[in-house]
Parts: structure tokens; C-alpha cells; sequence
């Protein structure tokens, strides 16, 4: 059966499936006062874009995985897996070594910003063990991550991509819609409490289309809660109707051929990865996502990137480097899937979360959020901000996309490759 095939034959079947989700679920105990002006593209636009065949980028950001700990044992890995004889210090002289997990689960180690920093150790990367225990040493390879491992051998998997803060989902999340946290370093954040600048008003701004697609159970209703939809946090944007379509909204646009320029796929709990859930879940979601997409007329004008949030207080021997006193965070997997990506492609490019802003900045000719975003040059907001060490304000955390070292992923795409590929990917 072809992926397009799949993509048919799965409509009818959508409603039975998303019971049984509803059955697995109960199972489980899972736990605007500023504006962007159209005219400020005159003197700040980004840099242009040639002419390039991507007319759709779909963004997904599961949860809280290490590279290591997903592809640290990718046979592939080279240089960026984890090295031959690695251990951990185990706090009483001695050491111990990763091991496989056996099941699809597991437990959720802290991976608040005291944690992080602790596993982090300034750079040494020596806390995983005596900050998390064993559950921090755990990985996963191809006998669990079959889609994912398929993925890599065809598309462009990075070996440099970081999570943008030494904490938590909430920091990281902001970042990967505004490119910057603000200051906020712990997810504790109430709904519509944020009012600076994000992608979605740079999009608006210059008339490029978006939609929030929620995928799984429910539209959208849960988002304050499990905050996996930044968007929530910002005035502007909390009830804003984008932030609703669900996951039969999703398959139907592409049907219709009436996917917007860009795309944001909010995944809920049970299919996040989030410790303790079934990873299974997850991949098995982003298969039919991702399959669906290869399988409509959109495949040959789009890109969709998969990223991680944080990596979940998990192990990763690679050291972010430090931009500022917020980060960058913990490495994570991250896979640019695309006919257009380099096929099989390991990328060594410096990425983080504002990297993918700013590919869609460059793609669309937008403004950077830096150029448009002064208001954390300097200092941040105290509260909710582990940096500022009880202090009113706390260190600066200006958009990262003006670091040129970041890259903005266009060195991952070669835009002379046949559109019509369609890899032979496990079929879900």
C-alpha cells in the first residue's frame, strides 16, 4: 500500500480511531498593546529569499527528548552519537553506563531549570545520574524509533540542533514562536500574561497565511493546560480562532489543497512523548501526520520540521554552547523532511528553536523579531524567572535570531533535487 493509498483509505476510519484514543487515554494518569506595522518591512525586512519551490512549512514540537537518548544509538549517528565507553559519574566514585529502555515508557526526571543546570554543570555535562537517576541514562534505537530511524536515512537529520533555555517546556516553547522567553524560565504562566511580539504578528503583519492544527483529542481546549500552544500565553493571541482546527481539519485542508503558508501541529499529551507516555503513540501519530502530507499535492511545495521542546532532564553529552544566561539548552532531535531536504543528510549547522523563525522569516521576506523586539536588549521581567535570582529584573534575553552563527537551515535543502520523492517509509 502506497502512502497515498493510506492517506484514502484512512478518512473513514479516522472517527473509530480517535475513540479508541479516548479509551487509551482514560487509562492513563498523565498528568495586544503594541502592534507591528506593514511599513516597518521597508526599513528592517529580513534577508530575501530566492526563489525557492517551498511554499508550506509545517512546524511539530513533541516533548522532552534528548538527542542521545533517541538518536545517540542511530547506527548513522557518526561523530554525534554517543561516544564508545561513555559513562555518567554516579555521585560515589564509581560510574555508570546508558542503557536501552525496554519499554515504550518511562519515568519523567526534573528537568526544571535547577535540574538542567545541575545535569549541565556548567558545561561538563557530568549531572545526569546524580541529578536523575537511572531513568536519566535511558535511550531508545531502532527496535523502538523504526519511523523515526526511517526518516533520517531520507531526509536531512541535525546533529547541532539545541533547545533554547537550560529549563523547562514553557521557556523553550516561547522561544520557538517569539525567539525569545522574556525572562521566563519555569512553566508556571497564566493565559493572555505575555504582550511582545511573536512569529504569528509578523505572519499577520505581511499577510502570510497560518493555522493551528490540534492533533489527537480535542480542538484546542487544553492548551493552557498542558501548554504546548504558546500562542496561549500572549494577549493577542489567546482566543484567537487559528488556535483551534483539529486534527480532521488538518487531513481535510490537505485534501482540499488549502493548507496555509504555515502550519503549527499541537500535539496533546498522549501522543507528546512526554514521560510517562507511550512513545509508540507518538511516533505512530507523526507517521500518519507526516505520511499524509507526502501523500497530497502540498508533499512537492512544503518543508515540516520535527523538533523536540527540551530534552526532558534525559542524557546528551554534547555541551550547548552559551549565547547568553539563558541558554542554549540541551540538544534535541530535530529532522527537516521535505523533497527538497538533502537525502540521508546528518547536519553538523549550529541550530536552536529561533533557527526555524528564521527560515520562515527568510523564506517570506519578514522582518527578524530582533529587529522588531528591543524590549529584552537589556533586562527581563523578574517574575517566573529562575535567572533573576529574586530580583525585579533579570539579565537580557534578546531574540537569538540575530546570532549569525545560528543557521537558518536553508544549507539543509538542495532546491535542485526532484520534487517527486516519496520515500518508501514504514506505513502506519
Amino acid at each position: 500500500m502506497t502512502l497515498r493509498d493510506q492517506f484514502c483509505g484512512r478518512q473513514s476510519r479516522r472517527r473509530a480511531l480517535r475513540n479508541l484514543s479516548v479509551l487509551a487515554g482514560a487509562g492513563l494518569a498523565l498528568g495586544g498593546g503594541y502592534g507591528i506595522a506593514r511599513h516597518v518591512a521597508a526599513s528592517v525586512a529580513g534577508a530575501q529569499a530566492p526563489a525557492v519551490p517551498i511554499d508550506h512549512i509545517l512546524l511539530v514540537c513533541q516533548e522532552n527528548r534528548s538527542f542521545d537518548t533517541y538518536f545517540g544509538y542511530y547506527p548513522h549517528a557518526g561523530s554525534f552519537g554517543v561516544p564508545r565507553g561513555y559513562t555518567q559519574p554516579d555521585g560515589h566514585g564509581g560510574s555508570v553506563s546508558p542503557h536501552h529502555f525496554f519499554l515504550p515508557f518511562s519515568g519523567d526526571p526534573s528537568h526544571s531549570w535547577q535540574s538542567v543546570h545541575s545535569e549541565w554543570n556548567r558545561g561538563r555535562m557530568d549531572g545526569f545520574y546524580t541529578s536523575d537517576g537511572k531513568t536519566a541514562l535511558g535511550y531508545y534505537d531502532s527496535s523502538d524509533l523504526a519511523y523515526y530511524f526511517a526518516l533520517a536515512d531520507h531526509f536531512t537529520l541535525c546533529g547541532r540542533y539545541f533547545g533554547s533555555v537550560l529549563g523547562p517546556t514553557v521557556p523553550n516553547r516561547l522561544v520557538l514562536w517569539s525567539g525569545t522567553s522574556g525572562g521566563v524560565t519555569t512553566d508556571t504562566l497564566n493565559e493572555g500574561a505575555l504582550d511582545y511580539p511573536t512569529i504569528a504578528d509578523l505572519l499577520d503583519a505581511h499577510g502570510i497565511s497560518w493555522k493551528c492544527y490540534n492533533l489527537g483529542l480535542g480542538n484546542g481546549t487544553f492548551d493552557d493546560l498542558e501548554h504546548f500552544n504558546p500562542l496561549v500565553f500572549f494577549k493577542r493571541w489567546a482566543k484567537d480562532p487559528r488556535l483551534k482546527p483539529d486534527e480532521d481539519d488538518y487531513y481535510a485542508d490537505l485534501k482540499a489543497g488549502k493548507l496555509p503558508q504555515v502550519s503549527f501541529l499541537i500535539t496533546e499529551s498522549l501522543i507528546s512523548e512526554h514521560p510517562p507516555a507511550d512513545i509508540q503513540m507518538g511516533q505512530h501519530k507523526m507517521g500518519q501526520v507526516i505520511n499524509a502530507l507526502i501523500a497530497s499535492s502540498a508533499w512537492q511545495r512544503s518543508v515540516l520540521f520535527l523538533t523536540y521542546d527540551e530534552g526532558g532532564g534525559f542524557f546528551d553529552h554534547v555541551a550547548p554552547p552559551q549565547l547568553d544566561a539563558y541558554g542554549l539548552g540541551m540538544r534535541v532531535p530535530t529532522l527537516v523532511i521535505s523533497p527538497y531536504a538533502r537525502r540521508g543528510y546528518l547536519s553538523g549547522q549550529l541550530y536552536e528553536h529561533a533557527s526555524i523563525l528564521k527560515f520562515i522569516e527568510r523564506r517570506f521576506g519578514l522582518p527578524t523579531l530582533a529587529s522588531v523586539n528591543h524590549r529584552f536588549d537589556h533586562s527581563t521581567p523578574g517574575a517566573n524567572n529562575d535567572a533573576a535570582n529574586g530580583q525585579p529584573t533579570g539579565p537580557a534575553f534578546a531574540p537569538r535570531d540575530r546570532y549569525a552563527a545560528l543557521g537558518d537551515f536553508y544549507e539543509a535543502f538542495d532546491f535542485s533535487q526532484n520534487p517527486n520523492y516519496y520515500p518508501p517509509l514504514p506505513v502506519l
